[in-house]
This record gives structure tokens, C-alpha cells and sequence, in this order.
């Protein structure tokens, strides 16, 4: 315990509250240059169709600041798309006559990068199967 203490006070005769100052300074200039690049992140967004909602998995890209604020925002992770904007590629009936239809991931895709300004949406992940009401 002496050892450390003997330690400690030599390194304080070096290390300055200046040189602190810098340090840390030196450190959020190179966090805010790091964040003006491009990056490409996985992200799960709410999708609300036909009144109900569905998690989907993301795949997105964009400047690190636009994607920080997508990640630690909820509300900018919610999004309304109405069905007349999408197209789907299969329609099953069940035993009890509800009708689902599949979206197709390239018209989700382009419903969600039309309401995502800042980022792009590379890729969307499974689509459920979506109940109509008819």
C-alpha cells in the first residue's frame, strides 16, 4: 500500500491539471471528427400497418451523429406506413378465414428510407405476415 502511495505522488509531479485538461480536450475533438463519418449499423424500428404494429430489423447507414440520434431516440424508431405504399408478394387464408399477405422487403425498404431523411436503409430483415381485416 506505501509502494502505491510512493507511486501516486511521483506521478502528480508530472501530470498536471493542464495536461488533464488537454487530454480530455484531445479526446472529444477526436470523438466529434469520429462521428462525421459514415457508418452502417443494424437497427429495429416499429412499423405500424393497418393499425398494428411490427418490429423489423434494419440495416442502416449514415453520418455517426444521425445514427446516435436514431439509437438513443425511440420516437424517431416509430414509423406509420400505410399499406396502399406497399406491395406484397403472397396471400394466405387461414382455417378461420383471416387473410394475411406478406410484404416484400424492397417496398418496406423504400416506405421506410422515404421517412428517414438523415439515414439510408440498406436492407430491411424478415417482414411478417400481416393481418387484413376484411
Amino acid at each position: 500500500m506505501e509502494k502505491i502511495k510512493i507511486f501516486l505522488k511521483r506521478i502528480r509531479a508530472y501530470i498536471t491539471p493542464g495536461y488533464v485538461a488537454m487530454v480530455v480536450m484531445a479526446f472529444v475533438l477526436w470523438y466529434i471528427t469520429k462521428l462525421g463519418e459514415n457508418y452502417t449499423t443494424d437497427h429495429e424500428v416499429v412499423v405500424e400497418i393497418e393499425g398494428k404494429e411490427y418490429d423489423v430489423d434494419c440495416t442502416i447507414r449514415g453520418k455517426g451523429t444521425n445514427l446516435i440520434s436514431y439509437t438513443l431516440s425511440s420516437r424517431r424508431s416509430n414509423f406509420v406506413v400505410p399499406s396502399a405504399e406497399l406491395s406484397f408478394d403472397k396471400e394466405v387464408t387461414d382455417d378461420n378465414g383471416r387473410t394475411y399477405r406478406h410484404v416484400t422487403s424492397v417496398s418496406l425498404q423504400q416506405a421506410l428510407n422515404a421517412r428517414m431523411n438523415d439515414v439510408d436503409v440498406i436492407a430491411v430483415g424478415a417482414v411478417p405476415m400481416i393481418l387484413f381485416d376484411e
